[in-house]
């Protein structure tokens, strides 16, 4: 009797760790998130933009956490304001010792190298922790369209206002002044204006998944055998 009643203990202590490891993995994904936003997701091969990434951490218990940031290959980033103890530049990789519990922003701005190919492009990102890795919420595409075109026509200003062009009358004598005829040629360049489209950060709530269910599962659990063991 007594060894069935250890069986049946051993049992349940084993169902209890088991539900202790999958809620503990739940409480950490849900205690850590992050959200990008894009300043501009419409631009011109040669130009630039911000990128903002706030993490939300109120993880207690984390000894490092880590950002890391996949842009599109041969595009260049660069730090505007973080406040990360390391960075390495090989991965675009932001990396705090501590801090626990507390929210972080990182901001960059990344170029678009002329020549790029027109098309839609990803910006892919995670955060990694001690004992989970999740991936960063919210915009994550920008649109590229041609390169920017500069240079203008030649007789005519940069502004579009007409050019003024001195023509003498054929018809002039010595007592005659000579006479100004104004011809206005103007040519105005159709430029491509590319307007910045504005994001709202949306409030990432991330709660643990299934804890309700599994919490449940476990009670029932843990009831039904001790009414087996009676």
């Amino acid at each position: 009797m007594k060894s069935d009643i250890k069986k049946k203990s051993r049992y349940i202590i084993n169902i209890c760790l088991i539900l202790l490891i999958f809620t503990s993995v739940s409480i950490a994904q849900a205690l850590v998130s992050a959200d990008r936003t894009i300043e501009k997701n419409a631009l011109t091969a040669g130009s630039e933009t911000s990128i903002t990434i706030i993490i939300k951490n109120d993880n207690t218990q984390l000894s490092s956490i880590a950002l890391e940031e996949s842009i599109p290959p041969g595009w260049n980033l660069t730090r505007i304001s973080d406040d990360a103890d390391v960075f390495r530049t090989a991965t675009n990789e932001w990396v705090w010792y501590g801090g626990n519990n507390t929210d972080k922003n990182v901001k960059y701005k990344i170029n678009i190298p002329s020549g790029t190919a027109p098309g839609t492009y990803m910006i892919n990102g995670k955060i990694k922790t001690s004992n989970t890795t999740i991936n960063v919420t919210g915009y994550n595409t920008i649109k590229v369209s041609g390169s920017v075109s500069g240079g203008s026509s030649s007789g005519s200003s940069i502004d579009g206002t007409p050019t003024i062009t001195p023509v003498k009358s054929a018809n002039a004598t010595a007592s005659q002044t000579e006479t100004v005829t104004a011809q206005p040629t103007v040519t105005i360049g159709k430029q491509t204006s590319v307007a910045p489209i504005e994001t709202d950060i949306a409030p990432t709530n991330t709660k643990s998944p299934g804890f309700g269910i599994i919490i449940s599962i476990g009670i029932f659990a843990a009831i039904y055998i001790m009414r087996r063991m009676k």
